[in-house]
């Protein structure tokens, strides 16, 4: 584990260069798990962290070996692991920031079947993954500057009898994060992880979510 906690501080602080068009393309993918609320001075922010995430952010540092990737995807497998920001901008620019206890008792994720779950107790949640979120709580501060430091980091199991997650970025389904009196939507499957999709007129490029060119309005091929 230490050694896994070495290599995130590495992946945090040097920086990844390019994508081919063979990779999932970062930014794109934040946008679908990053989700941002603003009113007036108040900004929130639902992250949420899927087991893809290791391996998509850090598929162009040589830095990190596919060993890593895996170990860190085990250590947090069973949970939904999410990173809340809510925060006021003071006229002068500084912000103040909901500390963790009240995000705490604000916070809750409904599955699509309506049912309500509650951040886990530090008491149900293993050792190793416990271990990540607090090497990952400064990383993020450094690599967020101010808003780092308000952000918060909550484990939740959304499993069924089988002990199957029922949030997976790879398959139908929605949820919704609530916290600090605001709503983040998510609808999976998570359209950057999709196959992309080609035009059978034109041959451009389609979204994976897509059934119809939008343009010429044929059925998209699988590429």
């Amino acid at each position: 584990m230490k050694k896994i906690i070495v290599l995130l501080a590495i992946f945090f602080t040097i920086p990844s260069f390019g994508q081919d068009s063979k990779k999932i393309n970062l930014i794109d993918y934040i946008k679908e798990i990053q989700v941002w609320e603003k009113e007036n001075s108040t900004m929130s922010m639902s992250f949420w962290i899927p087991g893809s995430y290791w391996k998509i952010a850090m598929q162009d540092n040589p830095q990190v070996p596919e060993e890593i990737i895996y170990q860190l995807t085990a250590a947090l497998k069973e949970y939904v692991f999410i990173c809340t920001l809510n925060a006021k901008i003071n006229i002068d620019g500084t912000m103040q920031f909901e500390d963790e206890a009240v995000m705490r008792s604000t916070l809750s994720i409904e599955d699509s079947t309506g049912k309500t779950y509650l951040p886990l107790e530090n008491d149900l949640i293993s050792a190793d993954a416990l271990s990540l979120s607090e090497a990952i709580k400064p990383l993020f501060s450094q690599m967020f500057g101010q808003m780092g430091a308000g952000m918060h980091f909550y484990f939740f199991k959304i499993q069924d009898k089988k002990g199957t997650n029922l949030i997976d970025e790879y398959k139908d389904g929605s949820f919704t994060i609530y916290h600090s009196d605001r709503k983040f939507n998510y609808n999976l499957p998570l359209i950057t992880l999709l196959p992309i999709k080609k035009c059978p007129t034109d041959e451009a490029d389609m979204q994976g979510n897509w059934k119809y060119c939008p343009i010429h309005g044929v059925v998209l091929k699988d590429q």
